[in-house]
């Protein structure tokens, strides 16, 4: 979970990761960094996120994002 806050940190480091809970609603991930943080999260974690996964649920928060990693680390 550290190395995904650490991502999204990255991408806006003024946001609180570890307390918000709709980073798309309030447009604080947009969908460039939405592109963004896939194509790292892809990198780092050496997995393949398939656009149907790229939806706002899965990118609704920090733990959102790091249970879509562990989901698609196990499949």
């Amino acid at each position: 979970m550290d190395r995904v806050i650490e991502i999204l940190k990255g991408i806006n480091p003024t946001v609180d990761y570890e307390k918000e809970d709709d980073l798309i609603n309030h447009k604080l991930l947009k969908s460039f960094d939405i592109v963004r943080l896939v194509t790292e999260l892809e990198d780092e974690f050496d997995i393949e996120i398939s656009p149907a996964y790229v939806i706002p649920e899965n990118f609704a928060s920090a733990k959102t994002i790091y249970e879509l990693v562990k989901k698609i680390e196990e499949e």
